[in-house]
């Protein structure tokens, strides 16, 4: 059976990732040779300059102007010595964080969850135990194989695409587009690379479409720009007239002395509150220079996929005019940054105080804000999609060989789940183990059989967990798998609740009537069917009750058209009179060998048809040493 994971496959993309790790280990080792030296000479070239002033201050060997010509050069000098500097620094944090994604990227293809961070989105209530059941969100979760999307908008797209399957069209061209993202690496990677400064920065994708979203206020700022626009003007013709002499200093003295007041305290008053602003929009960090070079990277790109396509032309419609409107927002936000650049912090200050720059900053940022801001949220859901997608090319470019799903309506008479080399995505590549599956038609139910830790609870998981890649046009863990749309219902993991006085048993209960009722609601709807993955149910009463409650359960979901696969160690399900015609058996099986005079038990996770034929509850007993009571008590 060909499956995903050969070695071969596996062995090329650890050397693939391990030769680009270097690469940026090699580049970074370089940066920080150059940092180290430029620094030396940035703070020699200083120093000497300085030194220089003070001999020509002091008109040592009567060269006062020598000195101090020679003190200029070395100075301008120095500012080509910073701006290089500047740009090493600059190169090595870039270089920095590009090995930090690489070394994410490998620790998610390894499975290897204690390297990757991870910030958990909020589970609405209704799909607390799908969440749950099959490790979609948490740690060592789907999320965080997926990865990499750290955008509100792109986290909340992703978090919809893992709970609500799009429609058999929308997954067609999603998967298309995958496909061929997974073919522009350069561009992948760059807008991954774009996408995690963003969000790293204060001023993120949040604040920014907050304020872009603020309700109008009536406030006091179109007072204080005019306000601000008359001290400027008053502040420029008085300057004018002293200069030219139309007004004595003796007179425009006091004058500009009274402006330059008024001035410093509308600053002193204002200027935390209108910096506050400006930061929603841009911090040091340049976002809206980001956002640019993202919207620039989709522009250069060409795309045969519709769905891309479609949303490049969404985002570069004449109506937004997003070019425009992001570079004018650029311009604002360096100049609003003004104060934060070193060598023009003292030109600042002199707009500030002389001619009230915030002010005039703010205003342009509130006429932008009026044409632009409505477009903002399509912007950034537009560039959320880009995101979504990107990861999910990851996905394939990580796994060439795990299989893009055929997904198809269907007669609710043939809906069913049919898989070839099936795996469980969350699991290392070198251990997966793989299986053929089918689940399906309705009317009947994959009864899943086998001894304890035998794998029976992974199979279910590794069907649901494809099925919801499947639904989202992400490649799945399989080498070939075709599905009817579908609604995941599940029950695993089911805990008791203290707090409300709920048994195990009794939220068990809930949890299956819920499962259930979905399955009645959703048989009138023929677009989709509900495909059930019940691990080890009602197992907090007796066998005899119990096997009478799962044969009702498992009755009740095959006569609402449902289709899915129970586990269970309950031998005697297969031949219930109710359900004999509806099983579809298959197990798991272990095997025992004697080692250095022990007794091991192993799986190979494989299976096979029927129902299970071993057990190993009494080997596992007398392997921890509680077979028999011990005779001297």
């Amino acid at each position: 059976m060909n499956q995903p994971g050969t070695p071969d496959n596996i062995a090329a993309i650890q050397r693939r990732y391990q030769d680009e790790i270097r690469r940026h280990e090699s580049t970074i080792e370089k940066l920080q040779r150059q940092w180290k030296f430029w620094s030396l000479v940035r703070g020699f070239s200083f120093l000497a300059s300085i030194a220089l002033l003070i001999c020509g201050l002091a008109s040592l060997w009567q060269l006062r102007t020598t000195w101090f010509w020679a003190s200029a050069t070395v100075f301008v000098g120095f500012l080509v010595v910073v701006f290089v500097h500047d740009g090493i620094d600059a190169n090595l944090k870039s270089s920095r964080i590009w090995l930090r994604l690489k070394r994410w990227s490998r620790a998610r293809w390894r499975r290897d969850w204690q390297q990757l961070k991870y910030e958990p989105p909020v589970v609405p209530d209704e799909f607390n135990a799908l969440a749950s059941d099959l490790d979609l969100f948490g740690e060592s979760s789907l999320f965080q194989l997926l990865g990499d999307v750290e955008s509100p908008l792109g986290v909340e797209l992703l978090r919809q695409w893992l709970f609500y399957g799009a429609d058999v069209s929308q997954i067609e061209r999603r998967q298309q587009a995958v496909r061929q993202l997974a073919k522009c690496d350069s561009f992948r990677e760059r807008l991954r690379y774009l996408c995690h400064i963003l969000s790293a920065g204060d001023g993120g994708p949040r604040a920014l479409l907050a304020w872009a979203e603020a309700p109008k206020q009536v406030d006091r700022r179109g007072i204080l720009v005019a306000l601000a626009r008359f001290l400027a003007a008053a502040m420029a013709v008085a300057l004018l007239a002293v200069l030219t002499g139309i007004i004595p200093l003796t007179a425009g003295g006091p004058l500009l002395m009274i402006l330059l007041t008024l001035n410093f305290f509308m600053t002193v008053i204002f200027a935390g509150r209108i910096h506050g602003l400006f930061n929603q929009v841009s911090t040091r960090h340049g976002e809206i220079n980001h956002y640019i070079q993202i919207i620039r990277l989709i522009e250069k790109q060409k795309f045969d996929s519709p769905l891309l396509a479609e949303l490049s032309n969404e985002l570069f419609d004449p109506a937004a005019n997003v070019l425009q409107g992001t570079s004018r927002l650029g311009t604002i936000a360096w100049m609003a940054n003004l104060r934060r650049h070193g060598f023009l912090f003292i030109a600042y200050l002199f707009l500030q105080f002389l001619f009230l720059w915030d002010f005039h900053v703010l205003n342009l940022l509130q006429r932008w804000k009026r044409a632009y801001g409505a477009h903002v949220r399509n912007w950034l859901a537009n560039l959320a999609q880009w995101e979504v997608l990107a990861v999910m090319a990851q996905l394939s470019v990580d796994h060439p060989d795990w299989a893009f799903p055929a997904v198809q309506a269907a007669d609710r008479r043939d809906a069913q789940l049919v898989a070839k080399a099936i795996g469980h995505p969350l699991l290392p590549n070198s251990t997966r183990v793989y299986n053929d599956v089918t689940v399906g038609p309705p009317g009947s139910v994959l009864l899943v059989t086998g001894s304890n830790m035998s794998g029976k609870s992974t199979l279910l998981r590794a069907i649901g967990v494809n099925a919801v890649l499947a639904q989202m046009g992400a490649p799945v863990c399989a080498a070939a798998m075709a599905m009817s749309p579908v609604r995941i219902e599940t029950s695993m993991r089911i805990v008791d609740s203290l707090a409300e006085g709920v048994s195990f048993f009794m939220a068990e209960l809930k949890r299956l009537k819920q499962i259930v009722d979905v399955a009645a609601h959703v048989e009138r709807d023929p677009r989709v069917t509900v495909l059930f993955l019940l691990d080890e149910i009602l197992q907090g009463t007796n066998s005899r009750e119990r096997h009478i409650a799962v044969t009702r359960v498992i009755k009740h979901l095959i006569d609402h058209r449902a289709i899915g696969a129970v586990s269970t160690h309950d031998l005697e399900l297969g031949h219930t009179a109710e359900l004999a015609d509806a099983c579809r058996p298959v197990h798991f099986r272990e095997s025992f060998a004697h080692r250095n005079g022990r007794k091991e038990m192993t799986f190979d996770y494989r299976l096979h048809q029927g129902l299970a034929t071993t057990t190993n509850a009494l080997e596992l007993l007398k392997m921890v040493g509680l077979d028999e009571p011990d005779s001297g008590q």
